[in-house]
């Protein structure tokens, strides 16, 4: 599960530090000894020959230095990866964090590693002091909900909602997976409607031919975000973007549903109001109301 908030950068060596620390060991060994042996020069020429002995010895050490800072990275990052894991939360305070981890300044760690790109999945929260968890729930958990596919009666209406199916076929996150299925439900509900009555289909020309496109390719950037190994911030702020309009939509398809009878319950409702005073005008409502001969 740790692995979720490592990136490759954090798992894995580079397949050159092998050679390149053995040939500046190796040149470190020269540059010692050039420095040992310029103790034996001519006074005039010792501190030229301990200067440059000096730099030659600080530009070997580079390698060295740049390795061992790499690796603390690495540490760091699997440190925080194995407390995020094992936390079981969504969000940790900072404090949660610096006593779990024993790293010092925590934010500032965080804000370094996900900018270097050594994590993952993590966002940083200033306003709360803590560090959201991307935690995903896998998709086999939102399977058992999938509805059936809708028969609309219409080819072209099915045929989109075979294209919402697939789309959340490719999508893993089984929060997103639920949303999307109720987004086709209700979406195969509006389209058995207008299949059966056209003439509701005015009443939701904008939903069919904007709002479900928009929604649609949002889907598509959703699925290809997921898919990326490094979820940097630019990419959990858009998923999170892409999962907020998922939820204003099914409310939106909801309330498209719902307008889509406005006619029905004003007949309705003109009908009541005719059968409540006729029946009132016979005497039949009211606190005294009787037959009348």
């Amino acid at each position: 599960m740790m692995e979720r908030y490592l990136t490759e950068k954090a798992r894995r060596g580079r397949w050159w530090d092998i050679p390149v620390l053995a040939a500046s060991g190796l040149l470190t060994v020269v540059g010692i000894k050039v420095v040992a042996d310029s103790f034996a020069r001519p006074v005039d020429d010792l501190f030229v020959a301990i200067l440059a002995a000096a730099i030659f010895l600080g530009l070997l050490s580079l390698p060295i230095w740049f390795y061992l800072r790499r690796r603390r990275r690495q540490a760091d990052a699997r440190a925080l990866a194995k407390c995020f894991a094992e936390s079981g939360q969504s969000s940790l305070t900072y404090g949660a964090i610096q006593r779990r981890t024993g790293i010092r300044d925590a934010e500032g760690r965080l804000q370094k590693l996900l900018g270097l790109g050594f994590m993952q999945n993590v966002t940083l929260d200033a306003a709360h002091d803590m560090a959201r968890l991307d935690v995903v729930v896998p998709r086999e958990a939102a399977k058992e909900e999938a509805p059936p596919t809708l028969d609309t009666g219409n080819a072209e209406f099915n045929e989109t909602l075979r294209q919402i199916r697939e789309l959340n076929d490719r999508i893993d996150d089984g929060p997103v997976s639920r949303k999307i299925y109720r987004i086709e439900e209700l979406t195969g509900g509006v389209f058995k409607l207008i299949a059966e009555h056209p003439d509701k289909g005015k009443d939701a020309r904008r939903f069919i031919q904007y709002y479900l496109p928009a929604t649609m390719k949002l889907l598509e950037a959703y699925s290809l975000l997921e898919k990326q190994r490094y979820q940097g911030e630019n990419i959990t702020a858009s998923r999170q973007q892409i999962e907020r309009v998922l939820d204003t939509m099914i409310g939106a398809i909801e309330r498209q549903q719902d307008r889509m009878f406005r006619a029905e319950a004003m007949d309705v409702e003109a009908e009541i109001t005719v059968l409540e005073t006729l029946m009132a005008a016979d005497g039949l409502t009211g606190p005294e109301h009787g037959l009348k001969l």
